[in-house]
């Protein structure tokens, strides 16, 4: 299993698709926003540079699981896994674990776009803690990558993926903060799981403790979506 974790770790990684959507259209986001909008404000920055990490990430689970679930389905590919000692729960696992690893350079690189060119200075601590953060806010993602991959054939399940990504991010406040939004559009993202997401990381860069009253909503999303997954899996296993 170990093997197969990194072929496909590697062959996620030497995707042109997923490197453009996942990595360079958060770190092109994050250089123009900040530019354009943030000028030399070093605090703005900070805080863009965790949205756009958490919008990389995000797009790492949901269209690097789910969408090549879904491919591998229509394929064939996971029958004829089928016939190997490879179990459908080690399949999966091993999807899940490579989702998770894939999310961690792309965090890893925004941030350092963040340090490099904008300057961004933050205690060592923080960020040490800004990743796993940012991290745990992609799992509910990469659970609603898993469930669509198991719902969905191929290209519909990519842009399923692709609008959910859109829809968590715009609606969730990682492309414009929700302070400008109407207080309407407010309180709808208040209650999506990439604002709560994001929240654990922003109030770090806040000074205070990452985990408030808007954990639980969080949480909420994270074992209603897993829940999904696990079912969608079951049905299609």
């Amino acid at each position: 299993m170990t093997r197969y974790l990194l072929l496909e770790v590697r062959r996620t990684l030497r995707n042109p698709a997923f490197l453009l959507y996942t990595i360079g259209f958060p770190v092109a986001f994050y250089l123009l926003f900040t530019t354009v909008f943030g000028g030399n404000d070093h605090t703005w920055a900070a805080q863009y540079m965790v949205s756009m990490a958490l919008y990389g990430a995000m797009g790492a689970g949901l269209t690097g699981i789910g969408a090549r679930i879904a491919l591998e389905r229509t394929s064939g590919w996971t029958r004829a896994l089928a016939l190997t000692p490879l179990r459908p729960f080690g399949y999966l696992a091993i999807k899940l674990g490579a989702g998770m690893i894939v999310t961690v350079p792309v965090i890893v690189l925004v941030m350092a776009f963040g340090a490099i060119v904008n300057g961004v200075r933050l205690p060592v601590t923080t960020w040490l803690l800004l990743v796993p953060l940012l991290w745990v806010g992609t799992l509910p993602f990469t659970a609603l990558g898993i469930a669509i991959g198991y719902t969905l054939r191929d290209e519909v399940a990519f842009g399923v993926a692709i609008v959910a990504l859109f829809v968590f991010s715009i609606g969730g406040g990682l492309w414009l903060p929700v302070q400008a939004f109407p207080h309407w559009l407010a309180d709808v993202a208040y209650a999506m799981p990439s604002f709560r997401a994001g929240e654990l990381a922003w109030r770090v860069l806040d000074g205070h403790q990452p985990f408030g009253t808007g954990s639980l909503v969080f949480a909420a999303w994270l074992v209603g979506l897993l829940g999904l997954a696990g079912w969608r899996f079951r049905r299609a296993a």
